[in-house]
């Protein structure tokens, strides 16, 4: 078993990493690209920790080592299924965990690794060089009302091969108070972080198209370096007909249930007065989603989204009535600073 630290885990290739913990750390803060391999289940780590605060620590390491010595031939399963190369083991610091699993299966015959410090070593590394690698990134920003489709036209430049930022689809959040509807779970901030620095290590991108954003998406925040960078970027106006924007909103939330979109109006309840609370309440009601939609945005997003746009001075202001045209614009605009998507550079 040998000791590594994430910087130099990082420069090498053939290796698996495994994460030891339990199913519920590993989902809430994973390091990308890493399987979980637990050597305690949930249950059993709430039972091991009982047992030591209650009890004795000797107590405690009975239960897990009762616990672990009934999954091991399941964790060497595991293991042979998904290993490749030699074999990184991490837990939460770096400690008994994943020592206990790299010495079994280096005394089985398998090169292994223990990831220094573990997951806490990790998040400190990427927490300092999110802003290494966002350094002299230049940010081109997506402005316009709600509805107008910046986030589709995201999806497409990114497609198209541009580099693209799509903060709202790391953060599972469309950003505003409807913007959980139909999304599958919450994001949690560790593993928000973690995607943004696994962007910006995989892409080392020259250049970032993103969406205007406030600091906070969902019940995650932007990290302060790339939320400066937002405000920094160069600024592009979108716009287009509302009778599009409520097109488009109806296929962003066509999978919304009304109790759900009762909830959002509930939350916006105390921003727009009981009077139009009890109005779009009775439009959500009757299914008039369309008009609800057209209201909310003139009479409620647009005002707040009118401060945010007189704060900027735009570099280029486009109108379209379709997606397809917004997207040609854009283009059109990019490929004039000289940016261009790999299937244009190819």
């Amino acid at each position: 078993m040998i000791l590594i630290n994430y910087e130099d885990l990082l420069k090498e290739k053939n290796y698996t990493l495994i994460d030891v913990r339990t199913p519920k750390e590993f989902k809430e803060e994973p390091i990308p690209g890493a399987i979980n391999i637990p050597l305690l289940l949930d249950e059993e780590r709430v039972d091991v920790g009982t047992a030591y605060k209650q009890v004795s620590p000797e107590k405690a390491k009975e239960l897990g080592v009762e616990a672990i010595a009934k999954r091991l031939p399941e964790i060497f399963r595991e293991v042979q299924k998904h290993a490749k190369g030699r074999l990184a083991f991490y837990c939460a610091r770096g400690g008994m965990r994943s020592g206990s699993m790299a010495a079994l299966f280096s005394a089985l015959g398998y090169t292994t690794w223990k990831l220094e410090g573990g997951y806490r070593a990790y998040r400190q590394y990427i927490l300092e060089n999110i802003s290494l690698y966002n350094k002299d990134v230049k940010y081109y920003i997506l402005h316009g009302k709600t509805g107008i489709g910046k986030t589709k036209i995201l999806q497409q430049l990114e497609k198209k091969g541009y580099s693209v930022l799509d903060l709202e689809k790391i953060a599972h959040h469309k950003g505003s108070f409807f913007g959980g509807v139909c999304e599958k779970e919450e994001q949690s901030q560790k593993k928000f972080d973690s995607l943004i620095f696994d962007y910006f290590y995989k892409n080392k991108p020259e250049y970032v198209i993103a969406e205007s954003e406030s600091k906070r998406i969902g019940n995650v925040y932007v990290p302060e370096d790339i939320f400066q960078s937002l405000k920094n970027g160069v600024h592009l106006s979108l716009d287009t007909t509302i009778k599009h924007r409520v097109d488009i909103i109806r296929e962003d939330y066509a999978g919304a249930t009304i109790e759900e979109l009762q909830n959002c109006l509930d939350k916006v309840s105390r921003y727009i007065g009981n009077g139009k609370y009890k109005e779009y309440t009775n439009m959500l009601k009757e299914n008039k989603i369309d008009e609800l939609s057209e209201v909310l945005m003139v009479d409620y997003y647009d005002p707040l989204y009118q401060k945010s746009i007189e704060t900027y001075i735009y570099d280029s202001e486009i109108f379209y009535e379709t997606l397809d045209e917004g997207i040609e614009k854009v283009v059109r605009y990019l490929n004039e600073k000289g940016i261009f998507g790999k299937e244009v550079a190819e």
